[in-house]
């Protein structure tokens, strides 16, 4: 699952399989993604401390199933690198899809190859484990994510404008992004 020479990766389908310490790590990593300006929630209360974004983690956490709410974290030791939320759709009409939330890795490990780990993985089991068809993302407009996105096969596919207002970064699109798995059917 993961080259020897980049992060660990591993998933959690269940809250019994995040330890306090993991628990810990994803605060910690959630934390200092935000204070950097990250696009990642907690905008206006930047900067935030474990006691703001510690109860979150836990709602992230308390939601996990092998089908609905996935986590997919990569590591170095017992340090959290980066992590992400795959949701799946209940109903069976939406079923073939998911939503990716929660995208970030720690200011210091960027450009290290954490990102392109973690959005490789997640295409590959989003795909072979799940047989899903697409994904879907959704991203703050003007902080130059439509383009990182992009290098992994993202494409816009719409937008809600001016549906974001922030104190600090004014407001801003939403923009809709989707990736196409390719494991549809002729005629889906």
């Amino acid at each position: 699952m993961s080259d020897p020479s980049g992060p660990s990766l591993g998933w959690s389908t269940d809250p019994a399989q995040v330890s306090a310490l993991l628990r810990a790590e994803l605060t910690a990593c959630w934390r200092d993604v935000v204070n950097a300006g990250g696009a990642v929630g907690f905008a206006e209360e930047a900067p935030v401390s474990d006691a703001v974004v510690a109860p979150v983690v836990e709602q992230v956490v308390a939601r996990l199933d092998a089908r609905l709410g996935r986590l997919l974290v990569a590591t170095r030791g017992d340090e959290v690198l980066g992590w992400l939320v795959l949701t799946g759709n209940a109903d069976p009409v939406t079923a073939h899809w998911a939503r990716v939330t929660h995208v970030q890795t720690r200011p210091s490990e960027r450009g290290t190859g954490v990102a392109r780990a973690l959005l490789t993985e997640l295409q590959r089991s989003a795909r072979d484990d799940l047989g899903l068809e697409h994904l879907r993302l959704e991203v703050r407009g003007g902080m130059g994510l439509e383009d990182f996105y992009g290098r992994f096969g993202w494409t816009v596919v719409g937008s809600w404008p001016r549906a974001l207002r922030f104190t600090r970064h004014g407001v801003r699109d939403e923009v809709l992004m989707g990736l196409d798995l390719g494991t549809g059917t002729a005629g889906s």
